[in-house]
């Protein structure tokens, strides 16, 4: 099955930067799936999909202490809401896309890293150790959801 794995968040923003930590720790040993870097702009997804039958997002997520992974409608069951007039959620531009984009992934995984603060960075090393475990896990068909 052909794999995309996106990572987004923004490298300034603290916590936000965690997708990028993953991205940089995977970019150069991930075999067998393509990997692309989007910062915070999830709406990127629509001109490079190529039709991969398996999606894999990896973002921080505020709200949580430990790693999360959804899986397919668990995903679009997530109540999301932007906080701004000029910012929308990741989670409601994947619900505008599944809706807009003519092919759409077969199967689709997020991946939330726990995130405290925009301002400092309070993951370490063993969440991204842990985050890039976890997507060779679901490469392997090892993974569900949590």
């Amino acid at each position: 099955m052909s794999c995309l794995i996106i990572f987004l968040g923004n490298i300034l923003a603290g916590d936000d930067s965690a997708g990028y930590e993953v991205y940089m720790k995977l970019k150069d040993t991930v075999k067998g799936a393509r990997m692309e870097y989007l910062g915070t702009d999830f709406f990127k997804f629509y001109g490079i999909y190529e039709g991969e039958e398996k999606l894999i997002i990896v973002d921080a997520v505020y709200g949580s202490d430990d790693i999360v992974h959804f899986i397919n409608e668990d995903i679009f069951l997530i109540e999301d809401k932007s906080e701004g007039a000029h910012f929308l959620a990741a989670i409601e531009a994947l619900k505008i896309l599944k809706i807009v984009m003519e092919k759409f992934p077969k199967e689709v995984h997020l991946i939330g890293i726990p995130a405290k603060s925009f301002d400092e960075v309070t993951y370490d090393k063993k969440i991204i150790d842990e985050v890039a475990k976890k997507i060779k896990e679901i490469l392997e068909g090892k993974s569900s959801s949590s």
